[in-house]
């Protein structure tokens, strides 16, 4: 909810009123509960002076009154004490003041202390510096203020009150023995407290409405101020914030000069109006303009999108006569190989007979090499074309290493003696592990055969397979000592139909699907290809494959896979 300023700054100024006026009601009140103290302690020190000036008075006039003329002594029952009371008691009468000579051994009855007079007299023999003891209490219904000073013995006083105890003083009652400087009791006064509770109370009403007239006059002249230098203004600058808002860019604030933050703010308000208005004059004009390019590019960009839409169209087409054209090709190729591989077949049975010649036994090894190699080659382009048509599905099964060793010696042995080449072994630790046996065949034998290519004569070729338990995975990796790749060709070997020496006078043969074949498989298993490689010493080639592939029951999609299969073949 929006609160208007006026109405912040005036619930703020009477949030604030109210803590000064609860604070002055209460420091006038405990103010005047001082003063009224104040008064009433001097009001009753001054009649305290003047019974001690009475007393003081009989005191030195006594004997004066007790013996006459002549010199002799005739005591007229007139003492300090007696008179002191008398005083006192007509005092009491004429006023609501209370003035009397208390002592817990009073010679009178009536000067019997109470309560208050008694614990007076206790504190005044307790601590001989103390000179006064007051409170206020309630008597019969009525707030009284009540004083005490201590009546302590002085030598005028031992003529009564001394030694001998016992001995029968003038006044006819016996010494008590008393030495000088003794509490004997005290100067009780009660004195009434309406008449200064009222002045008191006149006083504090005077000053607290003294203070509330002023406040309200400090109000009032806020108020005004705020309305006129303040909201005023400041409703002024909403309202022409307001009509900018509605896109009238040509509100302008009069010139304020009621004081010079205002004429400052109207100052740079209109400034922004006026730099706010050109602008948007020039942002039409941008945005006319800009929307005109658009309409242009939008027409060039759908030119643009149809003859692209018509290239795609183009390449999907040519993508698909490709992989038609390699598959066609593929079964076709392996027609007349077929037949060719059953000549060599006839030709194997007449060496077996020993019907072949010398010459014979050459032509034959020659063909048979070159029927694998043309093989290999088909395979891999039915295997790509299968790929690239999305035919090629993945079937993990469990598998032991020592299998897939076996099927290598069986393909590459020959391969490898026919160029006089070591074929070295290295299998660690490898427990059965999961992976589609036919891909890893095609992967493993793909780059056995790239290194009998590309390895000279008298070289060496280790096939190693280890299982990295800290990595998950297990390395397949294939050593050569042949002529190596550049570090040039390394980035695009993979690539198809890519080899080191693309050039036409290139001293080896092939497609250039091997590698890419090899890493496109190693990719089905979730793993991937590596390879380091010097120039003049060799390649290694290394595929890791994740060692917890899940197993899957896949036997229904393998039996159509190699339905598929057959009938591709044939």
């Amino acid at each position: 909810m929006r609160i208007k300023l006026r109405t912040k700054i005036a619930v703020l100024v009477l949030g604030v009123v109210a803590a000064f006026l609860v604070a002055n009601v209460v420091w006038e009140s405990d103010r005047s509960e001082k003063l009224k103290e104040t008064e009433l302690v001097q009001q009753a020190r001054a009649l305290s002076a003047n019974m001690e000036a009475v007393w003081e008075f009989m005191n030195k006039n006594q004997d004066k009154i007790n013996y006459d003329s002549a010199g002799n002594f005739e005591f007229k029952g007139l003492q300090c004490s007696i008179a002191g009371r008398s005083v006192g008691a007509f005092f009491s009468r004429d006023t609501d003041y209370s003035v009397r000579y208390v002592s817990d051994t009073p010679r009178n009855v009536a000067d019997t202390p109470d309560a208050f007079e008694q614990a007076a007299i206790d504190a005044f023999r307790a601590d001989p510096h103390l000179t006064e003891y007051y409170e206020f209490a309630d008597v019969d219904g009525r707030q009284v203020f009540r004083f005490a000073e201590p009546m302590v013995l002085d030598a005028s006083c031992l003529s009564c009150h001394g030694e001998p105890a016992g001995e029968i003083d003038l006044s006819g009652y016996p010494r008590e023995g008393l030495p000088e400087g003794y509490v004997y009791g005290a100067l009780s006064m009660q004195i009434p407290t309406e008449a200064f509770v009222a002045a008191s109370n006149q006083n504090a009403a005077l000053n607290i409405g003294f203070s509330l007239a002023l406040i309200v006059a400090c109000v009032a002249i806020i108020s005004v101020a705020m309305s006129h230098l303040v909201t005023r203004p400041l409703a002024q600058v909403r309202s022409a914030m307001e009509e900018v808002g509605e896109g009238d860019y040509s509100a302008r604030l009069p010139m304020d000069k009621s004081s010079d933050e205002m004429t400052v703010l109207s100052s740079g308000f209109n400034e922004m109006a006026a730099q706010l208005e050109k602008t948007a004059s020039h942002l039409e004009e941008l945005v006319a303009e800009r929307t005109l390019a658009l309409e242009h590019a939008n027409t060039e960009l759908e030119r643009q999108s149809a003859a692209l839409e018509e290239a795609n169209e183009a390449l999907t087409e040519e993508n698909q006569y490709r992989s038609d054209f390699l598959a066609m090709m593929s079964h076709e190729l392996k027609t007349p190989l077929a037949a060719s591989m059953a000549f060599a077949d006839i030709l194997r049975e007449r060496r077996e007979a020993g019907a072949m010649t010398e010459e014979d036994e050459r032509l034959w090894h020659e063909m048979e090499s070159n029927h694998k190699t043309l093989l290999s080659l088909i395979n891999n382009i039915l295997e790509m074309a299968r790929i690239d048509a999305g035919r090629e599905s993945f079937h993990p099964e469990l598998m032991d290493i020592g299998d897939m060793v076996g099927l290598v010696q069986s393909t590459i042995a020959p391969l490898a003696d026919q160029k006089s080449i070591t074929l070295e072994y290295r299998i660690g630790e490898v427990p059965l592990f999961v992976a589609d046996a036919e891909k890893l065949r095609r992967i493993v034998e793909n780059l056995m055969s790239n290194a009998v290519k590309f390895t000279p004569e008298g070289g060496r070729i280790l096939f190693a397979v280890e299982h990295r338990v800290d990595a998950e995975v297990i390395d397949f990796s294939v050593s050569d000592t042949g002529c190596g790749i550049p570090a040039t060709s390394q980035a695009t070997i993979f690539d198809r139909f890519v080899q080191a020496d693309s050039s036409s006078s290139r001293a080896y043969g092939g497609s250039g699907l091997g590698l890419a074949l090899v890493r496109e498989l190693a990719e089905m298993h979730g793993g991937a290809v590596a390879l380091e490689s010097v120039v003049d010493e060799g390649s290694t080639f290394t595929v890791s494959i994740p060692d917890d592939i899940p197993l899957i029951d896949t036997e229904n999609e393998r039996a159509a896979d190699d339905s598929g299969r057959s009938r591709e073949t044939h």
